[in-house]
């Protein structure tokens, strides 16, 4: 079973591990260090291990935000990426999710439309010859909680 919780300062060294293991070098350690110092970001755990994580921020016109979602490639495929976006839904203090991801990253874009994302619009000229789309979903919000 896997088990979703805000992550700790304990949990900075093996989300960087993966991180690296995707991503093929260190380079956002200090970023993922001030998402979880923030509370930005949540971990999928397995075991007492920790199998992947995604980050959520207002960072995208102050709207709650996913830039960031990474499962360890041994437990890709299993469903912990849905798990993990479903759980910021539930998290989220908006009522609109935004997501984004490159035109040749077709598993997250087919994640994102299976999970109710809608293509919200595309960013040319961040990663030459690979634009960003941009996805949002709206999120239901109970109106007698605040």
């Amino acid at each position: 079973m896997v088990l979703i919780r805000q992550a700790t300062l304990q949990d900075l060294t093996k989300v960087c591990q993966i991180d690296a293991v995707v991503l093929g070098n260190t380079s956002r350690a200090q970023e993922l260090s001030s998402n979880v110092t923030a509370g930005e970001c949540f971990v999928a755990c397995e075991n007492a291990e920790i199998i992947g994580f995604i980050v959520m921020d207002h960072s995208f016109f102050k709207q709650c935000f996913i830039p960031l979602l990474i499962v360890h490639p041994q437990h890709q495929n299993r469903g912990i990426g849905a798990d993990l976006i479903t759980y910021v839904e539930s998290v989220c203090t908006k009522d609109k999710l935004f997501t984004s991801t490159n035109l040749s990253n077709r598993p997250m874009q087919r994640l994102c439309q299976r999970l109710g994302f809608i293509q919200s619009g595309i960013i040319e000229n961040l990663d030459p010859g690979d634009p960003e789309v941009i996805f949002y979903k709206p999120l239901q919000r109970n109106s007698e909680s605040d």
